[in-house]
């Protein structure tokens, strides 16, 4: 539930579509983008150093990250923080499953911005800043240490989360998913996604620590 705000109920709509069409595309693209390349953890050190230099290679790839996944998610987590300032959430009134669902999707979107910036201060701002260069080396020596494996394991549960649970609120926002049937099945889907999606993860730090599983 949601109170009355600067948008009228049309406009409402129509920043809510806006809101879901932000999130679901940087979010995917960084979550895509990056369990590609860190899934070469499992294939030892050389693969994926190797990988990192492959992908740094790559043509305005620094433009490319910056305009289509670094500032979409800006502005997702900037409208997300204002939708959620504006609504309240009412799980501790009514505990259902949807309004669980809401206020773990709040709660895990908190959750990734902090992380992705954690990530970016760590993989880009401090490496720049400092001189040197992130590897495999870099990568298992800081996953070593209990609290970064903490935060990035966190990290993963609820960007995965967050991304599996978007894109069924993105279904029914814009319309894909109009039924009660389909929306089951959509919950169904989704709640896979995110298994799989977390599975993924975390085999790819479990990569740098010399326990991922190759596929």
């Amino acid at each position: 539930m949601s109170r009355p705000g600067l948008f009228n109920r049309d406009q409402r709509f129509y920043w809510l579509r806006l809101h879901s069409l932000s999130g679901v595309v940087p979010v995917s693209l960084f979550v895509l983008l990056h369990f590609y390349t860190n899934s070469y953890s499992v294939k030892g050190p050389q693969a994926f150093d190797e990988r990192l230099v492959a992908l740094n290679r790559l043509p305005f790839m620094q433009a490319f990250e910056v305009l289509f996944i670094y500032l979409p998610i800006l502005f997702h987590a900037g409208l997300g923080i204002w939708l959620s300032i504006r609504g309240k959430q009412n799980f501790t009134s009514y505990p259902y499953f949807g309004n669980l669902r809401y206020l773990l999707q709040r709660l895990s979107g908190i959750g990734v911005l902090l992380f992705v910036g954690a990530h970016l201060y760590k993989t880009k701002i401090d490496p720049w800043w400092s001189g040197y260069s992130i590897d495999f080396a870099h990568m298992s020596e800081g996953l070593h240490e209990p609290i970064t494996f903490a935060v990035y394991t966190l990290g993963i549960l609820g960007t995965t989360y967050h991304l599996a649970n978007g894109l069924w609120t993105f279904c029914i926002t814009w319309g894909f998913s109009v039924s009660r049937r389909s929306q089951k099945w959509l919950t169904v889907a989704s709640l896979v996604l995110f298994g799989l999606l977390f599975l993924v993860g975390m085999n790819c730090i479990l990569g740098f620590l010399g326990h991922g599983m190759e596929i």
